[in-house]
């Protein structure tokens, strides 16, 4: 029996429901947006590790952090990573973190490109 892919269709009503739900329900738009803030946050690190032409070992031996931490960090697998280990993880990399007013932040926009990857 041949099978029939239908992960596409599957994934675009997800993707309209999940549209539909961040349109008309706050809380639901605040949890995604909060995810995007961390998910940014996390593909920025990366990609000032990789500008630096720094590896995830260099890391490692810099910070002390594990390689496990540093790769879930990278990777989003790690559900809230400490904000200590992110300090850590910027600081590394010559960074700091800090606090921003929202309105500065075109969030959906800025977090694109981590969406493809």
């Amino acid at each position: 029996m041949p099978s029939v892919d239908v992960t596409n269709e599957v994934m675009n009503d997800e993707f309209y429901e999940l549209e539909e739900a961040y349109n008309n329900d706050p809380k639901v738009r605040a949890a995604l947006d909060q995810f995007d803030a961390e998910c940014r946050l996390r593909y920025e690190l990366t990609q000032a590790r990789k500008k630096m032409k720094m590896t995830q070992v260099q890391i490692k031996e810099v910070t002390g952090l594990t390689q496990q931490v540093i790769s879930r960090i990278e990777s989003n697998t790690d559900i809230s990573p400490s904000l200590k280990n992110l300090m850590i993880y910027a600081g590394a990399l010559g960074y700091e973190l800090t606090l921003q007013p929202k309105e500065t932040l075109k969030v959906g926009e800025l977090s694109k490109p981590y969406r493809n990857s």
